[in-house]
C-alpha cells in the first residue's frame, strides 16, 4: 500500500495508472461501512485509492472538528488487509494553503434541504473538498454510502453539474447486529450506549410499519417517532424528514419513493440514519 501525503504524489501516482481507478473519499475512523465502499470498488476498479482527511471546511464552529474520532494507526492496518493500492493522507495546509484564493462556488437545489437546514454550512465544506479531491485523484468511480443519502444526492448532482466523467456508486448502510448504523461518530459512544442508539433504527422501522399498515399522514408519523426516540432516555430528535428520494421536497402524505432520514442527538452527539420507502 502506498501512502501519499503531498497533492504532488498523489497526481503523479494517478498520472501511471492507465487503467480504473476507484476512489473511496473518508475523514478515517474506519468501520466496516467505511471497508464495504472498499470492496465494492475493488470488485468495479482494477486500482483503489482511500483518502483520509478532516475536512475542517464541513464544520461550523461549535461543531466536533477537534475532538473528531481519530484512529489512524488502526486505520493503516484495516486498509492494508484490504489490500488497496494506495491512500491519500494531506494536511490542513496541503490541501488549503494560505497563498490559494480560489473560492469554490458550486451549489444545487438540494444544499438546505434536510441536513443542510440544521448545518447550513456543511454542504458548502463537503462539495468544496469533494471537488478538490476529484480533481486531484482524478478516478473513474467513486463510491459513496446511503447512510448519508442527502450527500450522496448532493455528490452525485455535482458530478452531473460539473461534467465530471466519474461513474458514481451508492452503497448500502452498514449496521451493527442491533440495526444501529455504523458510523465514525459511534466512537464517542461506549457499548451501553451504542446499544441504546438502536433506538433510531427501531424508531425508523417503527414508522416503516406504520406506513405499511396504511398510515400515509406525515404529521402522524413523525409524532409516532418523537415519542419512539423520547421513549429513551438521553435521546432528542433534531428533525425526521419524509421527503421525495430525488428532489428532497419535504411530503404531506408519504408515498413510494419516499426518503425517510432522521437526525438523533444522545446528549451532545449527532447520529443520522434513513431508509428508502
Amino acid at each position: 500500500m502506498l501512502v501519499l501525503n503531498t497533492i504532488a504524489d498523489c497526481k503523479a501516482w494517478r498520472k501511471n495508472q492507465n487503467t480504473t481507478v476507484g476512489f473511496v473519499p473518508t475523514m478515517g475512523a474506519l468501520h466496516e461501512g467505511h471497508l464495504s465502499l472498499i470492496k465494492h470498488s475493488q470488485e468495479h476498479c482494477t486500482k483503489t485509492l482511500v483518502s483520509i482527511y478532516i475536512n475542517p471546511a464541513q464544520f461550523a464552529e461549535n461543531e466536533d472538528l477537534s475532538s473528531y474520532p481519530k484512529t489512524i494507526t488502526e486505520d493503516f492496518e484495516n486498509l492494508k488487509k484490504m489490500n488497496i493500492n494506495a491512500v491519500f493522507i494531506p494536511t490542513d495546509s496541503e490541501m488549503y494553503p494560505d497563498n490559494q484564493t480560489k473560492v469554490f462556488s458550486y451549489e444545487n437545489a438540494l444544499f438546505k434541504k434536510l441536513e443542510g437546514q440544521s448545518r447550513p454550512h456543511f454542504f458548502y465544506g463537503v462539495t468544496k473538498v469533494v471537488a478538490k479531491l476529484f480533481d486531484i485523484v482524478q478516478p473513474t468511480h467513486t463510491f459513496f454510502g446511503e447512510k448519508d443519502a442527502q450527500q450522496s444526492r448532493i455528490i452525485q448532482k455535482m458530478i452531473l453539474d460539473l461534467n465530471y466523467q466519474i461513474k458514481f456508486f451508492i452503497c448500502p448502510t452498514k449496521r451493527d447486529a442491533g440495526g444501529l448504523a455504523l458510523s465514525s461518530r459511534n466512537n464517542y459512544l461506549n457499548k451501553e450506549e451504542q446499544e441504546k442508539a438502536r433506538i433510531i433504527y427501531k424508531s425508523l422501522m417503527l414508522i416503516k410499519q406504520l406506513i405499511k399498515g396504511g398510515q400515509k399522514d406525515v404529521k402522524k408519523l413523525k409524532q409516532a417517532f418523537d415519542l419512539s426516540i423520547k421513549s429513551c432516555s438521553g435521546f432528542s430528535v433534531d428533525y425526521l424528514s419524509i421527503a421525495d428520494n430525488e428532489s428532497l421536497e419535504e411530503l404531506e402524505v408519504c408515498r413510494p419513493g419516499s426518503l425517510i432520514s432522521a437526525a438523533v442527538f444522545y446528549k451532545k452527539i449527532r447520529l443520522i440514519d434513513n431508509f428508502v420507502y
